[in-house]
């Protein structure tokens, strides 16, 4: 393994423990994209699980029982039938098409993020938005890990506060996350090798998590994400430059 594989692992798990404690989720879109550029897209999946499920464990402890219950009750089914077809795709696409997906998927969000980020989509905060956005979360978050740009939308709909706006992203995702972990490793796609390049890595979260949380609480949380998704779309064009030219 390169010394510049580990540097980028190590920046995605920094990145997504920050992600977790301070953005509800909303950079977990660089995890699996940034990873795409030193190793392939099943295994970059199967990497950042673990990871994230150490990340949820700081997270909810930093926001323990902040959730708002309601609405996790309300997502948490479609979010389910997400993730069991998303299983499915990751088993039966080609590496090559699902890389050209996530790639795909990361431009949209970041160009939506950059342009239409006051957008609140009113009508997502009804029964059946939070169905609709309950089951793109869970296909987005198993195929890419980046199950927060639906929730995003869903929470920016129902308006809610800072800190508890965070506290049910970070409960949602450890209930996904338990789900995808059962889903995974009935695949097959949780090796040996994966599950301790995981652990090797997991106590970058810490650090994270901490720097997510003093952002949140000191920092102009937009202008950060404005600047991170603007890096994102740039990482999209690289990665459909490099799928042009392999």
């Amino acid at each position: 393994m390169t010394l510049l594989t580990l540097a980028v692992i190590a920046l995605v798990v920094v990145l997504t423990g920050i992600s977790k404690s301070g953005f509800a989720g909303a950079l977990g879109v660089f995890a699996v994209p940034l990873l795409l550029l030193v190793m392939p897209a099943v295994d970059a999946i199967a990497l950042m699980l673990p990871i994230l499920i150490v990340a949820d464990v700081l997270s909810l402890k930093s926001y323990w029982r902040q959730w708002w219950g309601d609405l996790i009750t309300q997502l948490l089914p479609a979010v389910i039938v997400g993730v069991i077809v998303a299983q499915w795709l990751i088993t039966e696409i080609d590496g090559r098409w699902l890389s050209a997906a996530i790639a795909t998927f990361s431009a949209g969000f970041a160009i939506r993020s950059l342009f239409f980020a006051n957008t609140r989509y009113a009508l997502l905060a009804s029964h059946w938005g939070a169905k609709a956005m309950g089951l793109l979360s869970g296909l987005a978050s198993t195929l890419v890990h980046a199950g927060g740009p639906p929730l995003i939308m869903y929470f920016n709909a129902k308006a809610l506060p800072p800190r508890h706006y965070v506290a049910t992203a970070a409960a949602l995702f450890a209930l996904m996350n338990g789900v995808k972990l059962i889903a995974f490793s009935s695949q097959g796609l949780l090796t040996l090798d994966i599950l301790l390049l995981a652990l090797a890595f997991s106590p970058l979260a810490l650090v994270g998590n901490w720097l997510g949380v003093k952002i949140q609480q000191r920092f102009d949380a937009q202008r950060f994400v404005r600047v991170m998704n603007g890096l994102l779309l740039l990482l999209a064009a690289v990665l459909f430059i490099k799928l042009m030219l392999s």
